[in-house]
């Protein structure tokens, strides 16, 4: 496994001194709704982080950006406070969405969208998952139902997605069909859009148990959307391929910013013990209590361990969509417990939204689902192991 520069352990440094000291405090405001913090608190906190030098601090100020194992540390740190990630705009969708601009995109795309969003002065929505009730794309992106077709030197775009996280306040999506064209091979397209759009509505912001990202997650209807042939992505048929360029670095960095607030949370915990007297002594002291937070500190280490390691894989130059599916499913997993431990050893003072403890439980809570659940994780790895073993019967 590699080593973290020395540039981004400085940067790490400055991002974990920021968010403490000056994003915490935050935490209480009263624009941190159950849709997310306002577009006015993000655009609020966004501008501290550009006076500080810290908007964006994965990426340099030449366009370049660190190590998928540098970005590791500094998203951790970010991820100190829930609102540290929106304050230093390296918050999903936007940091999966710049990263697959910057990959994918023409020079013009990235001239028009990706540089508003790395200037922080724009918000963005990624349109893939769609209603499961009317057997769209969810877990499985063959099922997609939204489609585009060709109309002269534009695309024409219909469907419904749901679950679009950020889409209420975006001002770029990415929107994601299947092609009727017989030349893509009914593969998926990728199309840059200008929001709002009237060809875009809102239907609702659903009511979901996390409540950290801006603009909730909404349900959509694109109704007749014209988009010009030179904002597609990439080309036609080939959104699948792009879709997993952006999906192991994306499931990873959500990874690395929970690790940080659960960080934050045990520490929140062992204070709490550490202070709270019951039947004679410190609770810390109540083995009940001692090993809940030890066990956390193992766990801890054992998710940064995991995270590291697949970002050295992503550093290769490998996709690596194995072991992204490894560390998301081990790492959502194990965040899960340690926060129902950090909640537990806290008591009742744990259940309020006095601490970011709880808040916590709920955003890792969904975390085991967005992004693929554990479940159809472990289903696609069982696959793997199951031809890795195919194959070896045939060598042998």
């Amino acid at each position: 496994m590699g080593q973290v520069s020395k540039e981004a352990h400085d940067v790490a440094m400055r991002v974990e001194a920021f968010v403490r000291e000056v994003v915490a405090p935050y935490e209480q405001d009263p624009r941190c709704g159950s849709h997310g913090p306002t577009d006015e608190l993000c655009a609020e906190l966004r501008s501290l982080a550009k006076e500080a030098g810290l908007l964006v601090p994965h990426i340099r100020e030449d366009g370049s950006h660190f190590s998928h194992l540098d970005t590791a540390l500094i998203l951790r740190k970010s991820g100190l406070s829930p609102l540290g990630p929106i304050a230093c705009h390296v918050m999903a969708p936007d940091e999966g969405n710049m990263y697959l601009l910057d990959k994918v995109g023409s020079s013009e795309i990235k001239e028009r969208f990706l540089k508003p969003m790395i200037s922080g002065e724009a918000r963005s929505a990624f349109f893939m998952t769609e209603p499961a009730a009317e057997g769209g794309a969810g877990s499985d992106p063959s099922l997609m139902q939204t489609t585009c077709r060709r109309d002269g030197n534009h695309w024409i775009v219909n469907g419904r997605k749901a679950f679009i996280t950020g889409a209420e306040g975006a001002r770029v999506g990415i929107v994601m069909a299947k092609s009727e064209e017989a030349d893509s091979a009914g593969g998926a397209c990728m199309f840059l859009v200008d929001l709002p759009d009237p060809a875009i509505r809102i239907e609702r912001v659903l009511d979901t148990i996390d409540s950290s990202m801006p603009g909730g997650h909404a349900v959509i209807e694109i109704d007749h959307l014209r988009v010009p042939a030179d904002q597609m992505l990439g080309e036609a048929g080939e959104g699948f391929k792009y879709a997993q360029i952006r999906l192991a670095p994306a499931r990873l960095t959500h990874c690395m910013r929970w690790l940080g607030l659960a960080q934050r949370a045990q520490e929140i915990a062992t204070d709490y013990a550490c202070r709270r007297d019951a039947f004679g002594k410190k609770l810390i002291d109540h083995e009940g209590v001692g090993f809940m937070l030890a066990q956390n500190r193992i766990d801890l280490k054992a998710c940064e361990l995991m995270i590291d390691w697949c970002a050295g894989v992503l550093d290769t130059g490998d996709l690596g969509t194995t072991e992204s599916s490894m560390a998301k499913t081990f790492v959502a997993e194990t965040l899960f417990q340690i926060a129902d431990r950090c909640v537990q050893a806290m008591g009742g003072t744990g259940v309020t939204g006095d601490t970011i403890v709880e808040q916590l439980f709920r955003e890792v809570r969904a975390f085991r689902i967005y992004d693929g659940p554990t479940e159809v994780h472990k289903w696609s790895l069982a696959k793997k192991i199951k031809r890795e073993w195919r194959d070896s019967q045939t060598d042998g």
